[in-house]
């Protein structure tokens, strides 16, 4: 088994400092409405973690080299590329992007231009165990060198993203279009070279991460994840529930409760007690967290009267520290995952289908209003009893925005592991009733598929933001199977 991830708070302490800075009851995660305190889970590194380190390599024949022969060939790019210049522009956008994802990047000042260079740069990387390789082919004339530092890389199981700024080099790219690789042919595209670091970065940040699995086993346990690498630490319920009758409501909660209920736009039969209760799941949960220095969590919740973590879950999420019901661990998994590569929550939900219309309903109780990121506006909600019981214990229901691209993944462990990836586009969250149940819902079509209904998984995670590709690089970078593909549009 295996789990989460780790992110700062604004005042730029890491998650898990944070967490344990807040008294073990993690008061915290009291927010200014509900305004994330956690930043982009991708940005900064806990002090006990090593960054995700990359070795960069730049391929081409100098310049003076070809100035300097007066039957001199450029070839593509031309004689007017710099590729000089661009290798220091290049290096020092590379720079920021190291920092705001704290990783480590080793970049190499000289360029390398033969097969001889290649191999031994490609055994400098292979004994420096770097987490990736980035290679940014800038002259025609060296492409097959860079191919072979790509191939070497390959061959020692370490990703790879090679870049090739548009009109460097020409022919066919079919070939570079395979698993281990992430293949950039662009202009002047960095956003997709960050993108090929930020996957390295998750991948590196995973297998650091501890989640919690909250449930009835008699003892703490411990197991980690075949393929991410993710520790999961396993707790005994009971652990939760005297932590939850030890909690009392002091300045706080009742922190909690004025957050939740500041933009409520409804209170459907939520007592004081209802919100009351879920502030004491919130602070013994984060308090759980912050003592077993835990990134995230899952729990067997279903049938737990007030001791439902719905309210914390949606919160949990919103500041991108993933929490998934009913002790699910591909959703856990998804929901990390995704949260990596977005910095945004995703909502977790039960399968449904409108068969007429050809959509797919997805419904569940721990939806956050933060779908956009910690920082981005936040969906309307209302506060109403959880559907399925009779204690009235609080839940949310949360409106999507119509129209709003989104996109839907399922983990599957296994050698390999494989995804689910879905793209679609919000129809409508339907009022409750006549639409049935759990609290939340949406309706969305599937738009890289000719039917809603082929959509498979329960309890996949939904994501606002058109994100099926970059979960498809993810996927192949690391050699994870796909599931279904999709019939609309490209596959990487």
């Amino acid at each position: 088994m295996s789990d989460p991830v780790s992110s700062s708070c604004s005042c730029g302490c890491t998650r898990r400092a944070f967490l344990a800075g807040a008294g073990g009851a993690g008061a915290a995660l009291a927010l200014s409405g509900l305004e994330a305190v956690a930043a982009d889970s991708a940005q900064t590194k806990p002090a006990d973690r090593q960054p995700a380190s990359v070795r960069v390599v730049f391929a081409y024949v100098p310049s003076k080299r070809i100035a300097d022969d007066p039957d001199g060939w450029w070839s593509w790019p031309g004689n007017d590329f710099d590729a000089e210049g661009r290798q220091k522009q290049y290096t020092a956008s590379l720079r920021e992007i190291e920092k705001k994802y704290a990783l480590k990047l080793t970049i190499d000042e000289a360029p390398i231009t033969s097969a001889e260079e290649a191999q031994a740069k490609a055994a400098e990387v292979v004994d420096a165990k770097a987490d990736g390789l980035l290679v940014i082919l800038m002259h025609n004339y060296t492409r097959k060198v860079a191919d072979v530092l790509v191939a070497s890389a390959e061959k020692a199981g370490i990703p790879v993203v090679y870049y090739i700024p548009l009109g460097v080099t020409h022919g066919s790219v079919a070939s570079y279009r395979r698993p281990g690789l992430y293949f950039i042919q662009s202009l002047e595209n960095l956003e997709a070279v960050e993108y090929g670091l930020r996957m390295i970065h998750a991948r590196k940040r995973m297998a650091q991460s501890r989640l919690l699995s909250i449930t009835e086993a008699p003892a703490v346990r411990e197991g980690v994840e075949q393929f991410l690498g993710t520790t999961v630490r396993v707790l005994p319920f009971k652990l939760y529930a005297e932590a939850f009758a030890k909690t009392d409501i002091d300045d706080r909660a009742k922190a909690f409760i004025a957050a939740i209920t500041a933009n409520a736009t409804e209170r459907r039969k939520i007592t004081q007690e209802s919100l009351e209760n879920a502030a004491r799941a919130h602070l013994a949960l984060t308090g759980l967290l912050a003592e077993h220095d835990a990134d995230g969590l899952t729990m067997n919740c279903l049938r737990r009267g007030m001791l439902k973590p719905c309210m914390s879950f949606a919160m949990l999420n919103g500041q991108l520290i993933p929490a998934t019901c009913e002790n699910d661990f591909p959703a856990m998994y998804g929901q990390m995952i995704g949260q990596l590569l977005t910095a945004r929550a995703g909502f977790q939900h039960n399968p449904c289908f409108d068969t007429e219309r050809n959509h797919f309903y997805g419904s569940h109780c721990t939806c956050s209003p933060k779908l956009y990121g910690p920082d981005g506006p936040e969906l309307p909600y209302l506060l109403r009893r959880f559907a399925h019981t009779n204690e009235g214990s609080c839940a949310i229901q949360v409106f999507f925005k119509e129209g709003d691209p989104v996109t839907s993944i399922h983990y599957y462990g296994g050698k390999p592991p494989a995804l689910d990836i879905y793209a679609g586009r919000v129809v409508k969250s339907h009022p409750m009733p006549p639409a049935g149940g759990c609290t939340t819902n949406v309706e969305f079509e599937i738009t890289d598929r000719d039917d809603a209904c082929s959509v498979a998984g329960h309890h996949n995670i939904l994501f606002v933001g058109d994100f099926a590709r970059k979960f498809r690089l993810f996927a192949n970078l690391f050699k994870m199977k796909l599931r279904s593909t999709p019939n609309r549009g490209p596959a990487l």
